[in-house]
């Protein structure tokens, strides 16, 4: 519609207006004046006014609808950054997350390499240690077989080189001493003489049960097949007993005359009386291998004799102590009286 077409719908009604505040008496002669033109013209305007008017309410509808569907364009693509924004954030912790599990991976590889590395070294330690326990068990069993080690209070038969086998007390039953000794000699009710020649105090002569001198080939060949410790028990006329022990005891062979060579540390409640007699050479009534004294012949034993002597537990037995000063079985850094009993053993050092 142009505007030369609104300017004569407002004339009309501006006509109209001026028609209705005019008199009612000109009222009907107007309505006669104006029926034939003015329905006829005003009434399709008036309609297409009532359309307009209807079409600016559906587009001010629509408008509005355009902006609420703009909001929610708007808003949804906010939601949309928003979402975009997430999953890269998603994406950037599954990268990480992913990068931590190839490091895991990486890292239990390695573990498992580590492990695998580990049980192979297990494998050969338990292997090794098997191969220990039997050598322990074989040096055990060298031990039981050339000392008196695991045997209580028996005769016992060891394996020693060169004589193969000999026959020997064992004692653990001394308190102060401990298990495992052999005993070497032994002294206690005077049944056995020990006045004897070389001959018999190097293969050794008694009664293994009771008094007894082991041989001193014997002892040579026990102290030199591995080391041995020395003890001593001594017991008086009076019923009390004191011991000797030395940490180290070793004597030379026959062309050595059997010498005392080594004794090593001493310890115990007797006073020491061996010390004197180290390196002295080992004499018999028929045989004077120390000095032109003759010690063994004077005292009746064999003896590792020094002027004669600190210590002599093969002396003649005595069979009290009547406060007499006789020659017998003594160990004078204690008492210078006789002993009642005597008993040497030794040991392989652990």
């Amino acid at each position: 519609m142009n505007i030369s077409n609104y300017t004569r719908i407002l004339a009309t009604l501006l006509i109209v207006n001026q028609v209705n505040n005019s008199s009612s008496v000109y009222s009907k002669e107007l309505d006669d004046q104006c029926s034939t033109y003015c329905y006829q013209v005003v009434k399709p305007l008036l309609e297409n006014v009532n359309t307009d008017e209807s079409m600016t309410e559906e587009y001010n509808e629509l408008q509005h609808t355009i902006k609420l569907q703009a909001e929610k364009i708007k808003n949804l693509n906010k939601l949309i950054k928003s979402k975009d924004k997430l999953s890269k954030s998603c994406e950037r912790q599954n990268g990480n997350q992913q990068k931590l599990i190839d490091q895991y991976e990486t890292q239990l590889t390695t573990l498992k390499s580590e492990i695998s590395s580990k049980d192979l070294e297990i494998k050969d330690l338990k292997s090794e240690n098997v191969k220990t326990k039997e050598l322990q068990d074989e040096i055990t069993a060298s031990k039981q077989a050339s000392s008196c080690f695991g045997n209580l209070t028996n005769i016992q038969t060891l394996r020693v080189p060169i004589i193969h086998t000999m026959t020997v007390p064992c004692e653990s039953n001394l308190p102060e001493a401990g298990g495992g000794w052999t005993v070497i000699q032994r002294r206690k009710d005077g049944s056995v003489n020990f006045n004897r020649p070389w001959s018999e105090y190097r293969e050794g002569f008694g009664n293994l049960h009771g008094e007894f001198f082991l041989g001193l080939e014997k002892i040579h060949l026990l102290t030199q097949s591995q080391p041995h410790e020395l003890f001593i028990f001594l017991g008086d006329f009076f019923n009390e007993t004191r011991y000797a022990r030395y940490s180290n005891f070793v004597i030379g062979n026959e062309l050595e005359f059997y010498e005392l060579k080594v004794l090593g540390n001493y310890s115990g409640t007797a006073p020491d009386s061996m010390q004197p007699h180290i390196h002295k050479m080992f004499s018999t009534p028929d045989r004077y291998n120390h000095t032109n004294i003759r010690c063994a012949k004077d005292y009746s034993s064999g003896w590792w004799f020094s002027k004669c002597y600190r210590s002599n537990l093969n002396g003649m037995y005595v069979y009290s102590d009547n406060d007499k000063d006789v020659n017998g079985i003594e160990w004078r850094s204690w008492k210078s009286r006789p002993m009642k009993f005597a008993q040497m053993m030794i040991r392989p050092l652990e």
